[in-house]
């Protein structure tokens, strides 16, 4: 591998009052960018001087894998000579914007001695198109930033930090055409889906639903976004890319019906959210045209009703008799339950009744799964909650008229940047082509007087 050296010198003028931390590290800063656009260009012009040194030079061996190009005149068929005479440069300096700043270097030729093909090997080398205008790390830095706020923002922030103008539909274009990465999860041990609308394109409203996984330890999974696609058509895609052999133990859902219906479905039980049940509940009885005065005891009974708590000691060292009495709870709990469904049928509160019905055999099932195998399950949703509320502030404050592929693609990518920083990285190690081809490294700092 070749190797080179390239002194870098910086002047520094200090006055006589001297300059505290802020005025340096200001000045450094300033000094690095520019450092770092010239170092780039040095550092491209001298693999530029050394491929067309290999590939002219007599050394076969030097030049093994290098020079490939299409015979002259016969379009699709590769030459088979590796023999070169050095052509003249690109009378303009190509220009390519990247998250440094923007670059200049020149671009020079080759010919084939036998064919007489011309070419560029530092342009094959450098993975440039022939008209690309900017690096793959540019759009990631324009990317992880629409991520985090509007694209008009984004553009700001990239213009305004890097000093690279970068238009809006460039920003929309490069996160659109993202072909995020699907992998297959792991086993899980909890599931978990939710929803929330927001506003498409034409005034209309649109439904972006979100589902997670949890595994054993704890980690959260990121199972996929959808927008235009129904719960049902959600369980269907995700009940092929989850492990057969092993279905998770439990669906945590917020009662919404096309998540009791299909969603919970791909999990050994369902657990109701405890707080959702809680929250609904007195919407569901205004329905029945009950006032908050009403609604405000019934719903302290059912919080008491469901507040069956599972020990806070390790499952192994818990008594018998502990949880045989846990399980007792769970029956009386149980028959309190139905008590209140069979009330508000006879005082023809139907809206209630039929609520706490469908909600009844799903209600107590964290409990019964505690006590049938000690995994722990959380009574709400409140990991998705949060997931939910950061996934709202993007699309909902930071954004509208969004189409289907758009949002799915922006919450996709908030899913994997916070919970699947790997993948992320690797995801953009495979696009942009990093490898350890390239190293550079500050070997010393000297002072010059």
């Amino acid at each position: 591998m070749p190797k080179t050296r390239f002194i870098v010198t910086f002047e520094v003028n200090i006055d006589d009052q001297g300059a505290n931390v802020n005025e340096i590290l200001s000045a450094v800063g300033q000094a690095r960018d520019a450092a770092g656009v010239a170092l780039a260009e040095a550092v491209i012009e001298w693999q530029q001087q050394w491929l067309r040194d290999c590939l002219c030079g007599r050394d076969r061996q030097a030049k093994k894998g290098m020079g490939g190009h299409a015979e002259k005149r016969r379009p699709g068929r590769r030459c088979g000579v590796r023999s070169f005479i050095k052509e003249g440069f690109r009378p303009a300096k190509r220009t390519v914007r990247t998250q440094l700043g923007e670059i200049a270097f020149r671009v020079g030729y080759v010919r084939c001695r036998t064919c007489g093909g011309k070419f560029s090997p530092l342009l094959d080398v450098l993975g440039l198109a022939s008209h690309a205008g900017h690096a793959g790390s540019l759009e990631r830095e324009v990317v992880e930033a629409t991520a985090r706020t509007s694209f008009r923002r984004a553009v700001g922030e990239i213009g305004g930090l890097r000093g690279v103008p970068v238009s809006r539909s460039s920003s929309h274009r490069w996160a659109a055409g993202l072909k995020l990465p699907e992998a297959k999860p792991p086993p899980l041990q909890l599931l978990m889906g939710d929803g929330t609308g927001y506003k498409k394109r034409r005034g209309r409203r649109g439904e972006l639903r979100v589902a997670i996984g949890v595994t054993a330890d704890g980690c959260v999974v990121p199972l996929g976004t959808w927008s235009g696609r129904s719960w049902r058509q959600i369980a269907a895609q995700l009940k092929r890319r989850l492990p057969k052999k092993a279905r998770p133990a439990l669906a945590v859902t917020d009662g919404e019906k096309g998540l009791d219906d299909h969603f919970a479905s791909l999990a050994r039980r369902a657990q109701r959210s405890r707080w959702h049940l809680l929250r609904d509940f007195r919407v569901l009885l205004w329905h029945d045209g009950l006032k908050k005065a009403q609604t405000d005891p019934l719903q302290q009974r059912l919080g008491g009703i469901v507040a069956v708590e599972i020990p806070e000691d390790d499952w192994k060292s818990v008594p018998p008799l502990t949880k045989e009495r846990l399980r007792q709870r769970v029956e009386e709990a149980r028959a309190k339950f139905q008590a209140m469904i069979d009330e508000f049928e006879e005082l023809g509160y139907r809206q209630g009744a039929t609520y706490l019905q469908r909600a009844k055999d799903r209600i107590f099932s964290r409990v019964e799964l505690w006590l049938a195998t000690g995994i722990v399950a959380p009574s709400s949703t409140g990991i998705l909650e949060e997931i939910m509320r950061e996934l709202g502030r993007r699309v909902k404050k930071l954004g509208w008229n969004w189409g289907d592929h758009g949002i799915t693609q922006q919450a996709s990518m908030i899913l994997l940047r916070r919970y699947s920083q790997n993948q992320w990285e690797q995801y953009w190690r495979d696009r942009l082509g990093l490898g350890d081809h390239c190293n550079v490294e500050m070997t010393g700092i000297h002072q010059w007087n």
